[in-house]
């Protein structure tokens, strides 16, 4: 059995999270509790981990991510 990781996030990065996924969903007329929502807040906090912690990067890193031939 794998357990998933979890990041240690700082007050500021929550902020940069929640701002990126807001605007996503804003957007993309989503609503932030949707399933697609989630998987999307999944793919940013992935992002995160693997570095893309401030708001340009992640939206940057998260765009290309969720639309790879754009």
């Amino acid at each position: 059995m794998q357990f998933p990781t979890f990041i240690t996030m700082e007050n500021v990065e929550v902020e940069v999270l929640t701002s990126v996924i807001g605007a996503w969903c804003h957007t993309n007329q989503m609503d932030p509790e949707s399933e697609c929502a989630r998987a999307v807040t999944t793919t940013a906090l992935d992002l995160m981990e693997a570095g893309f912690r401030t708001r340009e990067s992640l939206s940057i890193a998260l765009a290309n991510a969720l639309h790879p031939d754009a």
